[in-house]
This record gives structure tokens, C-alpha cells and sequence, in this order.
């Protein structure tokens, strides 16, 4: 009862920015002490700010938006370890034969560096993560093909789209930009609705994000965290972020 407090007084703020005691008190059906607790535990794991009467939508970093979205290269730069240890358990993840759909990411472009199987059928629609593997004869590779984004090595558009509609893959590996309570950024809608649509043709959702991501807005909301089945982060996470995370989907670090 006290997590499904926690997220109905979440999406209020997400609606209205500010919510009163006396009003969750009436909605909740709880009493105003057990209000107060609830927003208490809150504000300890920075998901909102208490006021007087009530509490506000804390205030979120917001990142780049699309005009300063940051290179491969600027991004290949940033947290290598973290990105190394996920790359990892991201491998650690995919077994022999499997049909797998690997997203654009600096991160997920480590992935071949860990891999230790003899086959699978690789698809990605990331030129960076198609270079790695394109001379290892272990692996039957796909490339998406379609409108070509230079900033983050991947392709996107209507050609991309229409192919991953069209094919089932057993898991999808999808970084994102940021994280925010239930929601998954990144800075493009139209890499966005390529994760979507691999996302949802998936019959395993993993989620990358490294701690660096979480609590943070970018430009383009592409899906819903409650959807996806496994969010492999680093062990840099915050305990506080984990288990909160954890109430939503199976984190891996």
C-alpha cells in the first residue's frame, strides 16, 4: 500500500507540480500523519520537495536539449568504467543462438568486447556496434539501414522503422539518455520511435543506464520504464535510486 502512496503522489506532481496534504488525505483515504510520513521518505530519496501544506515536483537537471546534444566521441569519453562494467553484464546476458537487437549507444558498443559465445544473430541500427562485430565470423548481422544520424552513429526514420515493426527479437538492449520516476528519455524523437518499436516487438526488455542518468530530463519521452523487464546500470547506483528503481523492474549491477 505505502508503494502504491508513493506513486499515486508521484504522478500528481507529475500532473500539478505542487500537491497538499489535505488533498491526498481525500485521495488516499490515509491519514494526514501517514501523509506526511509518505513525503518525508520522499524528499530523503529527492523525488520531491516538501513546502508548507504539502510538497513540490523537485527540480530536475535538464540536459541537453537537441541542438547541444553531445557527439559520439564527447560521449565515448565519459564514465569508461561504468560503461565498461555494463557492457559486461550486458554480454553476460546474451547466450548461445539467441536473436538479439542492440541499440545505439556508446556503452552498448563494448558489448562485442565481452561477448563469449559462438553464435547469434546480431541487429542494430548503430553503425559503431555494426563495426565491431561486422568481421566476426561467430555472428549473423543486420543492419537496419534508413536515414543516417551522423551525431550518434545510428540510423533512424520510416526504412528503420518499417524493418523492426516487421521482426520479433528474443532481447532488446536500449540506452537511454536519462531517467525520470518512470520515464525514459533521449534527446531525438526519431531515435526514440526506433527504441519504442524494437522495444515493444521484444520478448526481453533491457534497459542501460549508467547512475549518471538517473534523475535527470531530456527533450524526448520514449517509454515507460514499468514496461520493460531488466535495468542493467552500474554499482555506482545510489542505494537509494536501487531500491526505488527496484519496485518497478529487476535492476542488474
Amino acid at each position: 500500500m505505502k508503494e502504491r502512496r508513493h506513486e499515486k503522489i508521484l504522478e500528481l506532481l507529475d500532473q500539478n507540480s505542487v500537491v497538499r496534504v489535505s488533498e491526498l488525505v481525500d485521495i488516499l483515504d490515509v491519514t494526514e500523519m501517514t501523509i506526511r510520513r509518505d513525503l518525508q521518505e520522499l524528499e530523503n530519496d529527492n523525488l520531491l520537495i516538501r513546502i508548507h501544506g504539502g510538497a513540490r515536483k523537485a527540480e530536475l537537471e535538464i540536459i541537453t536539449p537537441s541542438n547541444l546534444e553531445l557527439s559520439h566521441r564527447q560521449k565515448r569519453e565519459l564514465s569508461l568504467n561504468e560503461k565498461q562494467q555494463i557492457a559486461r553484464n550486458i554480454a553476460n546476458n546474451i547466450f548461445e543462438n539467441e536473436t538479439v537487437f542492440l541499440g545505439s549507444g556508446t556503452t552498448i558498443e563494448l558489448v562485442h568486447d565481452y561477448l563469449t559465445i559462438n553464435r547469434a544473430k546480431i541487429i542494430t541500427n548503430s553503425i559503431y556496434v555494426f563495426d565491431k562485430f561486422k568481421y566476426d565470423e561467430r555472428y549473423e548481422l543486420i543492419l537496419t539501414g534508413g536515414s543516417y544520424r551522423s551525431i550518434t552513429g545510428s540510423f533512424t526514420g520510416t526504412i528503420a522503422n518499417d524493418f523492426l515493426s516487421t521482426i520479433n527479437v528474443q532481447k532488446a538492449f536500449i540506452g537511454v539518455n536519462t531517467l525520470n520516476n518512470y520515464s525514459m528519455f533521449n534527446a531525438n524523437e526519431d531515435e526514440g520511435v526506433i527504441q519504442r518499436t524494437i522495444l515493444n516487438n521484444a520478448r526481453e526488455k533491457f534497459i542501460i543506464a549508467d547512475n549518471s542518468k538517473f534523475n535527470k530530463l531530456d527533450f524526448y519521452q520514449f517509454y515507460d520504464i514499468r514496461d520493460a523487464d531488466y535495468l542493467i546500470t552500474d554499482n555506482q547506483l545510489p542505494q537509494d535510486l536501487e531500491e526505488y528503481y527496484s519496485k518497478w523492474i529487476k535492476i542488474i549491477n
